[in-house]
């Protein structure tokens, strides 16, 4: 069975990523971010990638390197991680990727804009100290 609320895998990886980051260790490799997270290697380095170039995380060769948060767990929301991942989100949002309903009006309602709200207001409300219980 499928969820109603569905985020990319990419949104996910950077969520989860991120959260560890803002754990005891601070610093991690992507081969252990993908060990903890049962990820792809290649796509979490991809992931990472994005979020150093959108500056939520920074990057260290050599072999203690590997990626850290740019700023305080308390200092990043999971919203500014969506942007940086996804982009703005559309609260009017159409399930047929039309600009216009054949139907006149939507199926829903307001629903799906009502959703996209909470969903916003939650991402917006949660920085990675709240995910790690450090707030």
């Amino acid at each position: 069975m499928s969820t109603v609320v569905q985020i990319s895998e990419a949104v996910s990886l950077a969520f989860h990523g991120m959260g560890l980051l803002a754990g005891p260790e601070e610093r991690m490799s992507v081969k252990d971010m993908a060990a903890a997270t049962g990820a792809s290697e290649a796509h979490l380095a991809k992931v990472f990638q994005r979020l150093v170039k959108e500056g939520l995380v920074v990057s260290t060769r050599g072999p203690r390197g590997g990626f850290a948060l740019a700023r305080a767990p308390e200092e990043i929301t999971l919203f500014q991680i969506y942007l940086a991942m996804e982009g703005v989100p559309r609260e009017n949002a159409c399930l047929l990727r039309r600009a216009e309903c054949p139907f006149g009006s939507c199926l829903f309602g307001g629903l799906l804009a009502d959703l996209t709200r909470q969903f916003v207001g939650y991402l917006r409300e949660k920085t990675l100290a709240d995910l790690r219980g450090r707030t």
